[in-house]
């Protein structure tokens, strides 16, 4: 989303300390800040090629890695016969983004993934885990809908395992040292050159400068939690958010950093946002009381009504162009309305990624089954969150709707199915459904917000680049600190993006480092 970027007052002044509030001195060769998704493949990549590593984390604990990794041309994706168009998959991308990104950065995801996801399936099945493809299904655009790319890898992992586990186990063994509860403060910098950092102990509030002779990596995991940034960045999603489930920590501490040290910042600014919030229903995002609830079921391309009954779009789009939509909709929400059919009309649906609630074609699992959503929205019965009637009037009058215009929506919903022809908005046949099975079930929805993912200017080898364009020597940006790569939208119908993005330059940005890459 884009925003006016004039008032910088959440940037502040860059913070000065004193040498004689320095207690510590360190010396290593990269230093990494952040322990998350990025920072730990950047770790045990760089130890792998015989680099002396440091990580700080802020956190008392590293921050899970994302469960959906995106890639191309992996083993897996081989073995079942899987062919990506890579020129085709970076032109969608390109669209999405209405070419505001630089376009060689989802090729360079594209053809390097695989290797990355080659490297870390050795890893995880070294634990006893398994990588699953979250295939099966074709690629071809059918009418009315968007490209899918069978680019999503989950792990089954063993009791006890994960991935954060797996990943900061390995740099350890290679030599990686942690500082855990360690926060960045602020970069430093020597005739142009970024050096080192300052860090700050969480517990002791003590500050520790750190000398990297190769070079500072940035990995913090975005803005998503400064609601002073947030507001002044992206308030399209402080306005339509019910739920913002993004990592504690992700404060802008590295963008912060990076942008005093002379970085610039993407002028669009974008969230991943997910379509999936179940909000209470006589609430707004913007008058909740009590935060929305996900489930996967709103996903689901059931038929879709504003505040005031009447069907707004084609609900078989990629989750956020919904909540776009919504924005310029009463109250900035919508509502999701199916019969008591719902099981099988999912199953029909076929749908791609976290949304899907049923074993994908070729047997792998998906990551929330029908059966927990349903569990789920037993329990929101129970609260009052979703609404079951036995009348489409009943279920109305739950919601907040006129009864006259509602009704008149779900007949004329009914004809189009009948027909298996959208002529209102142009939704495949196949992600048609009737309502005409009591119970009826609704709710209202509206986004949740997982990350941001605008970050610092980056060029091919994750350099930090100045308002020049120039690389910035000695800084690295990888993870949701990095920009260049997202813009208008998130490219959801590429399962697993921006994990697949993180993970794939995190490596790339440590051979660059270690000399290994030109």
């Amino acid at each position: 989303m884009n925003s006016c970027v004039n008032n910088m007052d959440w940037l502040s002044q860059e913070p000065i300390i004193e040498e004689t509030q320095i207690v510590e001195t360190i010396e290593t060769e990269l230093l990494i800040a952040g322990g998350g998704t990025g920072g730990l493949t950047a770790a045990a990549s760089a130890a792998e090629l015989g680099l002396r590593v440091l990580l700080i984390e802020i956190k008392k604990a590293f921050t899970p890695l994302r469960k959906e990794i995106g890639a191309v041309g992996s083993r897996i994706q081989k073995s079942e016969g899987v062919d990506i168009d890579i020129q085709e998959l970076v032109r969608q991308h390109v669209m999405y983004s209405s070419a505001y990104i630089d376009q060689k950065l989802p090729l360079i995801w594209a053809c390097e993934s695989g290797e990355m996801m080659d490297w870390y399936e050795t890893l995880i099945t070294a634990r006893g885990a398994r990588m699953t493809l979250q295939g099966g299904y074709d690629a071809e655009v059918k009418a009315g809908s968007y490209t899918r790319f069978p680019t999503g890898h989950r792990v089954i992992w063993p009791e006890g395992i994960t991935g954060a586990k797996t990943m900061s186990e390995y740099a350890s063994r290679l030599g990686t040292k942690f500082r855990m509860e360690t926060g960045l403060v602020k970069l430093l910098k020597e005739d142009g050159r970024v050096t080192g950092a300052i860090a700050k102990e969480t517990k002791t509030g003590k500050y520790i400068r750190i000398s990297a002779s190769k070079a500072v990596m940035i990995a913090t995991g975005g803005y998503a939690k400064n609601t002073e940034m947030l507001k002044t960045l992206q308030p399209e999603t402080i306005a339509l958010t019910g739920l913002n489930v993004s990592d504690s920590a992700a404060m802008g501490d590295g963008i912060k950093a990076s942008l005093w040290a002379g970085a610039i910042m993407d002028d669009r600014h974008i969230s991943i946002l997910f379509d999936r919030c179940a909000i209470m229903p006589d609430e707004t995002p913007e008058t909740l009381k009590r935060s929305g609830q996900p489930t996967e079921l709103i996903s689901q391309p059931f038929l879709k009504v504003d505040l005031k009954g009447g069907r707004f779009s084609n609900e078989s789009v990629p989750y956020d162009f919904t909540v776009h939509r919504a924005y310029s909709l009463p109250g900035k929400c919508f509502c999701v309305i199916f019969d008591s059919g719902f099981r099988e009309e999912t199953e029909r649906f076929d749908m791609a990624g976290c949304s899907r609630m049923h074993p994908f074609g070729n047997g792998a699992p998906c990551g929330h089954p029908i059966e927990e959503n349903i569990e789920r929205l037993e329990r929101m019965i129970e609260e009052g969150r979703f609404i079951k009637a036995h009348t489409l009037a009943e279920l109305a009058e739950g919601l907040g709707l006129p009864v006259d215009r509602f009704e008149r929506t779900v007949t004329r919903y009914n004809e189009l199915f009948d027909k298996q022809c959208d002529e209102d908005f142009g939704k495949e046949p196949h992600r048609l459904s009737e309502i005409r099975k009591p119970p009826y079930y609704g709710v209202r929805a509206c986004a949740f917000l997982l990350a941001t993912v605008d970050g610092i200017r980056i060029d091919q080898n994750m350099n930090a680049m100045d308002k020049n364009g120039d690389p910035i020597p000695g800084l690295y940006i990888v993870g949701n600190d990095s920009g260049g790569y997202y813009a208008n939208t998130y490219v959801n119908l590429v399962t697993g993006s921006c994990a697949g993005r993180n993970m794939t330059f995190a490596r790339r940005a440590a051979r660059v480092i270690a000399g290994k890459k030109e």
